[in-house]
């Protein structure tokens, strides 16, 4: 009859595998938990780098609607841009008149609140309707600055081109779906003859 031999643990074995392989395993779950970790928090930074750009071409759309609109007609020459009304021109302001933009608590027009309209939304081109996440106000800076470098006698000859311009500080103001706000300044000239 053949005898099989069994293997015998020794007793007093103390299972320093088991540990090491235990530690091991935990150490690759914290890296990994440091990894998702990092991979959300990147994923968040994204988004917000996102909603800011979203608000800075609001602000940037705005400032380009009220540059359109100094740039056509007699609107540069507005009669708000002499004495405020609010009621009727309230993105206009005199020269020193504007309010610090980032002091503005709320920037209304008249259609929100006619007491206390600052500025004026800007319209959406397709559908007309107001878009309250981009705004304006213009300050007038200067009236009849002549152009650097001109003048109006040239070589003895009267020049017949125009060389005054009035100078206007156009602040708009952009805001994202998730509440980012950028605001935008631009100094615009018009001629004024």
């Amino acid at each position: 009859m053949r005898h099989v031999r069994t293997a015998r643990m020794p007793g007093h074995q103390r299972g320093a595998t088991l540990v090491i392989a235990l530690l091991i395993l935990v150490l690759i779950m914290m890296i990994g938990i440091t990894a998702v970790s990092t991979s959300n928090t990147q994923y968040r930074l994204a988004g917000n780098l996102q909603f800011e750009n979203s608000a800075l071409n609001n602000a940037e759309a705005a400032v380009t609607t009220a540059e359109n609109w100094l740039s056509s007609g007699n609107n540069a020459r507005n009669i708000g841009f002499a004495a405020r009304n609010q009621a009727v021109t309230p993105q206009l302001y005199p020269i020193g008149g504007a309010p610090n933009p980032l002091t503005v608590a709320e920037w209304r027009d008249s259609q929100e609140d006619l007491a206390t309209a600052n500025s004026l939304r800007v319209s959406d081109p397709l559908t007309g309707n107001p878009n309250a996440s981009q705004r304006y106000f213009i300050e007038q800076m200067s009236i009849n600055n002549r152009l650097q470098g001109s003048s109006q006698a040239v070589g003895g000859r009267v020049s017949a081109g125009c060389n005054q311009v009035n100078t206007y500080l156009i602040t708009g103001r952009g805001i994202s779906a998730r509440g980012a706000t950028k605001f935008v300044q631009s100094y615009y000239s018009v001629l004024n003859c």
